[in-house]
């Protein structure tokens, strides 16, 4: 894909040289984020207990239905609890500690109740009980919090990321909030960090008691690893660095530090895409010190750096619609046919925003049928007059 040589990048850049590549930014998240777990001692057992929960409720059944009725016992609309840090987006890991946080309740007295079953056998009820020990320790509450409160913001995140109207500045300025925000999560504990602290504190989290336990995830030492791999993973490139002027957020405050500002980096711009760098200069220097934005050439990079996306997941969106689309019931679809499909599939309009009737027109003129006319070649029989014979044939004996 990224092969100097023969990659793709780089047959591309033979037909179109300024043609620039960037590495997919929600790929390089969900990197990170696996970067920073492997670097945190414990992240580890907390990854393996939800994944047993995962198995517990997704092969059997059973326990899954019995889940759905201990939910219901306690006025709770059970959500599904699926892999966590695994090939999935990082949102779908948060989905999931956000349904084993709200569903704690009916969790604790599945797990209590199925404990405590003597139709079961010995392993099953020891396994439930294990299950239930580990749940309502303070320790376990206190890493849930922790980890749900990250994957909230890298769940957004990633979500920015994946919109196909993202563009590279956007996602820069995305990606650098979001660290501030892990950064005063050391200061200040989040929302279910807050929660949780009084949930230990009083002893009790959601009417469930609570034992005392020391908690695997190391608060401070997760968040510094996921900073630290945030920004190692997310490095400031050439071209990230050259489009960064054009963001009037990035702009100093003072007059004085404003007047010379970022002219390098669109003189290189410029120089890039082949448009006269001493204009571009002249219409960036009259936006930041006049407020002027009509400049043409100006106009031109604003364009084109709105055309370098953050991420891949437009190509992952139509890899799906392929793979719904070139089914084994349409095998039988042409090249061309299938790209007009998927190209009205990816691209086109909602359905309650097309317009069929000029379709319908120049079917119709095209001498095509309408398709509550009578088939060609067919006797309407139901226009045809009722012979005798019909009712000798009808009439019972």
């Amino acid at each position: 894909m990224t092969g100097r040589q023969s990659g793709l990048i780089t047959r591309l850049k033979k037909d179109y040289p300024l043609l620039e590549s960037i590495h997919c930014l929600a790929h390089r998240l969900e990197l990170s984020v696996s970067d920073a777990l492997k670097s945190v001692t414990g992240c580890n057992h907390f990854e393996i207990f939800i994944s047993k929960l995962y198995t517990l409720y997704h092969q059997s059944p059973k326990n899954a239905r019995q889940h759905s009725e201990a939910a219901s016992q306690v006025n709770i609309c059970p959500l599904k609890i699926g892999h966590i840090f695994t090939i999935r987006w990082v949102a779908s890991s948060f989905v999931t500690l956000q349904a084993v946080w709200r569903d704690f309740p009916a969790l604790v007295a599945q797990m209590k109740k199925r404990a405590e079953d003597g139709s079961r056998s010995d392993i099953e009820r020891k396994k439930f009980s294990g299950f239930l020990n580990r749940l309502t320790c303070t320790g376990f509450v206190n890493d849930l919090a922790t980890i749900k409160d990250v994957l909230r913001e890298l769940h957004s995140l990633s979500l920015k990321l994946q919109n196909r109207s993202t563009s590279l500045m956007e996602a820069t300025r995305e990606i650098k909030m979001t660290i501030e925000v892990l950064k005063a999560f050391k200061i200040t504990p989040g929302k279910s960090m807050e929660k949780a602290a009084e949930a230990v504190q009083v002893g009790e989290f959601k009417q469930v008691p609570l034992r005392s336990s020391k908690e695997n995830v190391n608060r401070f030492l997760f968040l510094q690893a996921i900073i630290d791999s945030l920004s190692s993973r997310m490095p400031d490139t050439n071209l990230r660095k050259i489009i960064t002027p054009l963001d009037p957020l990035n702009w100093p405050k003072s007059r004085e530090s404003l007047n010379l500002f970022g002219e390098k980096e669109i003189h290189d711009l410029a120089k890039m895409l082949e448009v006269p760098s001493r204009e571009a200069v002249e219409d960036f220097r009259n936006w930041k010190l006049n407020n002027d934005q009509n400049g043409k050439v100006l106009k031109k990079l604003l364009t084109a750096s709105k055309t370098y996306l953050a991420s891949s997941s437009e190509c992952e969106r139509g890899f799906s619609v392929l793979n719904a689309t070139a089914t084994d019931a349409r095998n039988r679809l042409q090249v061309r046919s299938l790209s007009a499909v998927l190209f009205i599939d990816i691209n086109g309009p909602p359905l309650k925003m097309f317009d069929a009737y000029p379709y319908i027109q120049s079917w119709l003129r095209e001498k095509h049928c309408l398709s509550t006319g009578s088939k060609t070649g067919r006797r309407d029989k139901s226009a045809e007059k009722i012979r005798p014979l019909w009712v000798v044939l009808n009439t019972s004996e």
